[in-house]
């Protein structure tokens, strides 16, 4: 997974199985007492056969098989909503099996409960104590009688913001969903300021990889038709999702150097209702290095989201910061327009 970052923005079931036998026991000595009244002359003894050697014993016969009565496992709890403030204040909100007990892990610690309802649907607040500044990893584990406990496989990733200096604006927190594979959801943008916005179009992020080929997503009207242009040739079109998600990629590779990459979003005449324009750099990757992807720094990036992002693991950040330390004198600092290596991870 791996992109440059710029930033915008569920049911368990239970099977049980049993068997039931029933002798009728009375009924069968009625029926052995009526044979022996209708043939009243004992029969002449039977020849007696000459002893054979003993054999050896079959296998018994094969007892019915029992079904079993262990339940499958419960799907996975899953998020839907995360909205924290920028004092930590959470709620979450998901889809787990309906009456599962909900509990909300920071880090592996907990930090609050709830129960799902008859639908599934749960919401969880923390808030008391709130998250402190800094990152952070949230799961849900949910626990169904009868049930192992099962940990949700998203994440919700947030960098809650420092408190501002007097007088300054105090930035949003930064909120995720990550799912186990592929690109994280942006659900909260750390800056308002910081996001490519034209009405209901924007810009979530622009990734290339080594060979120049570029990939974009975004927002826009659900079902609308969006247009990436890139140094005004049409590089891609294609509808937002139902949520109003998108990703496109572009048909043709851009060489080393700088862009212009432009986004329409058609409306119902097929002309343009909303536009974004931006530049980008595409920086070439030297020979030998084809495992090293490149991004450019936006505003409202920082090492721990980009890690997480391309890395899937936020802690990957020192890979960055190892990587670039010739442009990085402080890791919590990080200047839009630089350009970072991004090495494979293995």
């Amino acid at each position: 997974m791996s992109r440059t970052v710029i930033w915008l923005v569920a049911v368990g079931a239970v099977v049980l199985a049993a068997g039931l036998g029933v002798a009728w026991h009375g009924k069968l000595s009625e029926q052995a007492i009526f044979g022996q009244s209708a043939n009243p002359e004992p029969s002449p003894p039977k020849a007696v056969a000459a002893t054979a050697p003993p054999t050896a014993a079959g296998p018994p016969a094969a007892s019915p098989a029992t079904p079993s009565t262990t339940p499958p496992a419960a799907a996975p709890p899953t998020f839907d909503i995360a909205r924290i403030t920028p004092d930590g204040r959470a709620v979450i909100a998901g889809r787990a099996t309906p009456g599962a007990k909900i509990v909300l892990l920071n880090g592996g610690k907990e930090i609050a409960r709830s129960e799902a309802d008859a639908r599934g649907e749960w919401v969880v607040i923390a808030q008391d104590p709130p998250l402190p500044p800094g990152q952070h990893e949230l799961r849900v584990v949910q626990h169904v009688e009868g049930h192992a406990p099962v940990t949700s496989e998203q994440v919700v990733v947030a960098v809650v913001p420092e408190p501002p200096a007097a007088g300054a604006p105090r930035e949003e927190t930064l909120v995720m969903i990550a799912p186990p594979t592929g690109a994280p959801k942006l659900v909260q943008p750390p800056s308002a300021a910081g996001v490519p916005r034209s009405g209901d179009l924007a810009l979530s992020t622009l990734d290339y990889d080594e060979n120049g080929r570029v990939t974009v997503t975004g927002l826009a009207a659900p079902g609308s038709v969006v247009r990436v242009y890139i140094d005004d040739k049409l590089a891609a079109e294609g509808p937002a999702g139902s949520d109003g998600h998108w990703k496109l990629m572009a048909s043709e590779p851009v060489a080393a150097g700088k862009h212009a990459v432009r986004l329409d979003r058609l409306g119902g005449d097929g002309k343009p209702a909303a536009r974004l324009e931006l530049p980008f750099d595409r920086v070439d990757v030297p020979p030998g290095a084809k495992d090293t992807r490149r991004l450019v720094v936006v505003r409202g990036d920082n090492l721990w989201n980009i890690a997480r992002a391309h890395y899937g693991s936020g802690h990957h950040h020192t890979v960055i910061y190892g990587a670039n330390k010739e442009q990085i004198r402080d890791p919590d600092l990080i200047y839009p327009g630089q350009v970072f290596s991004l090495p494979k991870v293995n």
